[in-house]
């Protein structure tokens, strides 16, 4: 599995009170993504992902504000990706908030590209 992978499928893993398997391939690891996405949704582990509803963001500029939000270049980075993939953009994030954002679209990215294509 790729960084990003395993980055965020720790943080599942640790969120669903389960243990990270570190031996997942791409493949494997983009479908345990899925699974312990969709299990918090109450789906099933064959489902398709829903996409997660989207926070109120009269709520964001304070929190951004005290917590430090995106510098230009990781707003720049999610607008870009967010484009690609068809997901929100909400520059208010955090940095934390918009890091996730970003390993959650890269996920999706790279689960939807072929095992031949070359990564970049």
């Amino acid at each position: 599995m790729t960084d990003s992978q395993a980055s965020f499928l720790k943080r599942l893993s640790t969120d669903a009170g389960e243990e990270f398997d570190a031996t997942l391939s791409k493949a494997a690891a983009s479908r345990r993504i899925d699974e312990l996405l969709n299990r918090g949704k109450g789906g099933s582990a064959g489902s398709t992902p829903t996409r997660r509803p989207r926070k109120a963001v009269a709520s964001r500029p304070a929190k951004a504000a005290r917590e430090g939000g995106m510098s230009d270049a990781q707003s720049a980075y999610l607008r870009e990706i967010a484009d690609e993939e068809g997901g929100d953009f909400d520059p208010d994030l955090t940095k934390e908030e918009g890091a996730r954002r970003i390993a959650e679209l890269l996920v999706k990215q790279m689960a939807r590209r072929s095992p031949t294509e070359p990564p970049f």
